[in-house]
C-alpha cells in the first residue's frame, strides 16, 4: 500500500536527536511512550503442547478431475528434489510474535508505526496478532507435523538490545527466548533458518540517529549480529543478515518513516544512503561471522524479479528491463556476487551525494560477502520504458519515474491479458502468480549472478478476497494458493533437473497468517488460519497439499 505524507496528518515524532541515550527502565518506559499504550496478551508464558504428536485432518477431496489437473503427489513424479533440500515455511518477528513489550522488549519503528494516522490499513498492531512468542512450541509441532524440515524465522533485534546500540545492556531474557525457540525446532526435525533483520528497526535507533539513514547503524547492528552469532553457534546452519533490504531501504523515504530521517538525508536520497549502510552492515556482520568461525552459511534476502519486455523486439523496453534489474536486484546483487561496487546504470544515473560510492577496500568486503543467493520470488512481470523514453527521463531528475526509469506493466501488449493470476486486492499492484515464466527467470538470476546453491527464500500468495470470508469450509479451500503453490513447486523442480539451477530450499510464505505490514490482517498470506479471538490455528488446503507435495518429491 503507497502512501504520502499529504494523505494523513503528520505522524508525531520528536525531532531525531532529541531523544537521550538513557539506559534505565525510566528510559526504555520513555521510548514506549513514543509508542503510546500497547495490548497485553491474554497469558504470559511459553505454552506447552499437550501432545507432541498433531493429527493431520482428513485429506480434503480432489481440487479439480483427475483428467484436468494432478493430485500433488502426482506432479512430476519422477522427479525429486536433491538430497539436504530444505522444504520450509517462513514468518517474520514483527509479524508473528506479539507480546510486544514483554520479556524487557524495546519498541520498534512498526510498533510506532501501526499507531500513526494511515500507517496500518485496518489499525493492526503488532500487539498481540499470532502471540507465537509464547505459542512457538505448538506451532513448530503442528508444521512439524505436515513434514516441514526448516522454519525461517526472524530474531527482533529490540528483543535483544532494546536500546538498540552497542553500548546499551543486552535483555538476557530475550537471547535466552530465541535459544530455547532453536532448541525446540532441532527436537523437532525443524531446521531453524535466522534472519537478524527483517525491518523492525529498534524505535531507540530512529530517535537516537534516524536509523539505517545514518552511518551509526552500521556498528550497532554489527554488535547485535556478533552477539546474536556468539549465543547461537552451531545451531543455526543457515543466516539471513536482512530481509529484502530494497523495500526496507524504500520505505524510509515513505509516510510515516520519512520523518526519522538521519540529518542531511531527504527523501529523496534516504533509499540510497540506507543502501549503502545496509551493504556495508551486511559486510561487516558476515566478516564478523568468518572471523568468529561460526559453523554454517550466511546471506541476505534478495527480492523483486528481473523482468520481461512488455513489447517484444523493443530496444527501449529491452533496457527498461536492464535498468529495472539493476536498481532492483542488481543493487544487492552486484555488490555481493560480481563486482563488489553498485550497478553500472545506477552510477552512470545517480551523482555521489545520492548514492554513495564504494571505496576500494568496501567493494573487497562486499565482494564474496554471500555463500549462496537468496530470492523472495514471488512473481514475474513484464517491464516498459517510461511514454516519453527512457533518455527523458534519466536526463530530468524531476521526471516521476526517475532515476530507474521504467515502468511494471501487469497485462501484455499484445491483447491486455494479465501477466498472471491476481492475488488479493490489497497486493495488485505487485503481485501476480506468473508460473509459466519462473524458470527463465530462476536461469536469469544464475545467469547474472552465478553461485552453487540458491535458496527460494519466500514464495506465495494471500488468496483473494479470504479477508471476507466467514465460514471455514470456505476459508480453508484456498483455491488460488493452493494452485499457485503446486505450479510454482512443478517448476522449480524442473528448474532443478533441466535447467540445473542449485535451488536447495524452499519457503512457503507463510507458517500462518500474520500482520501483513500496511495491509494488516486483512491480506491473508498464511498456510493456516488463525482465529484472533482465540488464537486457535487451522490448516488450509494449501498447507495439505504442500506437505503431499514433498513428502512424495523429497528423498528419503
Amino acid at each position: 500500500m503507497t502512501q504520502t505524507s499529504t494523505s494523513f496528518p503528520a505522524p508525531s515524532f520528536p525531532p531525531v536527536g532529541s531523544t537521550p541515550r538513557d539506559f534505565s527502565k525510566k528510559g526504555l518506559e520513555h521510548l514506549w511512550d513514543l509508542v503510546g499504550p500497547v495490548e497485553a496478551p491474554p497469558f504470559t508464558t511459553t505454552r506447552i503442547p499437550t501432545s507432541t504428536s498433531v493429527a493431520l485432518p482428513s485429506p480434503p477431496p480432489p481440487l479439480y478431475p483427475s483428467f484436468y489437473a494432478r493430485a500433488p503427489k502426482d506432479i512430476l513424479p519422477q522427479l525429486k528434489f536433491p538430497s539436504g533440500f530444505k522444504f520450509g515455511v517462513a514468518t517474520a518477528a514483527y509479524q508473528v510474535e506479539g507480546a510486544v513489550k514483554n520479556e524487557g522488549k524495546g519498541p520498534t519503528v512498526w510498533d510506532w508505526n501501526s499507531r500513526q494516522p494511515g500507517g496500518v490499513l485496518d489499525n493492526t498492531t503488532g500487539d498481540v496478532v499470532d502471540l507465537q512468542y509464547f505459542l512457538y512450541k505448538e506451532d513448530v509441532v503442528r508444521v512439524a507435523a505436515l513434514g516441514v524440515n526448516a522454519h525461517s524465522f526472524s530474531i527482533s533485534w529490540a528483543r535483544i538490545f532494546p536500546f538498540g546500540t552497542a553500548d546499551s545492556p543486552v535483555n538476557q531474557v530475550g537471547l535466552k527466548h530465541y535459544s530455547d525457540l532453536i532448541d525446540y525446532h532441532i527436537q523437532h526435525g525443524v531446521a531453524p533458518v535466522a534472519t537478524l533483520f527483517h525491518w523492525d528497526t529498534p524505535l531507540a535507533l530512529s530517535a537516537y540517529y534516524g536509523g539505517f539513514t545514518s552511518p551509526h547503524a552500521v556498528d550497532d547492528f554489527i554488535h547485535y549480529a556478533k552477539t546474536v552469532f556468539a549465543a547461537y553457534n552451531g545451531r543455526v546452519k543457515t543466516w539471513y543478515t536482512f530481509n529484502e533490504p530494497r523495500v526496507f531501504c524504500g520505505q524510509t523515504a515513505a509516510y510515516p518513516f520519512n520523518v526519522s530521517l538521519a540529518p542531511g538525508v531527504n527523501s529523496s536520497t534516504a533509499p540510497y544512503q540506507c543502501a549503502y549502510n545496509v551493504l556495508k552492515a551486511h559486510a561487516g556482520a558476515v566478516k564478523a561471522f568468518r572471523q568468529m568461525k561460526i559453523q554454517g552459511e550466511i546471506a541476505l534476502k534478495n527480492d523483486d524479479f528481473i523482468g520481461i519486455p512488455w513489447r517484444s523486439n523493443n530496444s527501449e523496453d529491452s533496457l527498461a528491463v536492464e535498468r529495472h534489474a539493476a536498481f532492483q536486484l542488481g543493487s544487492f546483487s552486484d555488490p555481493l556476487y560480481t563486482t563488489g561496487d553498485w550497478p553500472k546504470i545506477m552510477t552512470d544515473t545517480l551523482p555521489p551525494d545520492f548514492l554513495p560510492r564504494f571505496t576500494e577496500q568496501e567493494k573487497k568486503d562486499n565482494l564474496g560477502s554471500a555463500d549462496f543467493f537468496a530470492i523472495d520470488s514471488y512473481r514475474e512481470q513484464f517491464v516498459a520504458a517510461p511514454p516519453d523514453g527512457i533518455e527523458a527521463c534519466v536526463s530530468n531528475s524531476s521526471h516521476p519515474l526517475w532515476p530507474a526509469c521504467n515502468t511494471v506493466v501487469l497485462f501484455d501488449s499484445n491483447a491486455g491479458w494479465a501477466a498472471g493470476i491476481s492475488p488479493d486486492p490489497l497486493s495488485e499492484t505487485w503481485l501476480q502468480a506468473t508460473p509459466n515464466t519462473l524458470r527463465s527467470f530462476l536461469k536469469g538470476l544464475q545467469t547474472r549472478w552465478p553461485t552453487k546453491k540458491m535458496y527460494i527464500s519466500e514464495f506465495g500468495l494471500d488468496e483473494p478476497f479470504e479477508n471476507l470470508r466467514t465460514e471455514m469450509f470456505q476459508i480453508t479451500e484456498d483455491v488460488a494458493r493452493t494452485n499457485y503453490y503446486m505450479t510454482y513447486l512443478g517448476q522449480i523442480l524442473l528448474s532443478i533437473h533441466e535447467d540445473g539451477v542449485p535451488i536447495m530450499g524452499a519457503f512457503a510464505w507463510a507458517m500462518i497468517d500474520n500482520a501483513e505490514w500496511n495491509s494488516g490482517l486483512s491480506a491473508k498470506f498464511g498456510i493456516q488460519h488463525v482465529n484472533y479471538t482465540t488464537l486457535e490455528r487451522t490448516y488450509k488446503r494449501s498447507a495439505l497439499s504442500l506437505s503431499e507435495f514433498f513428502q512424495s518429491h523429497l528423498q528419503n
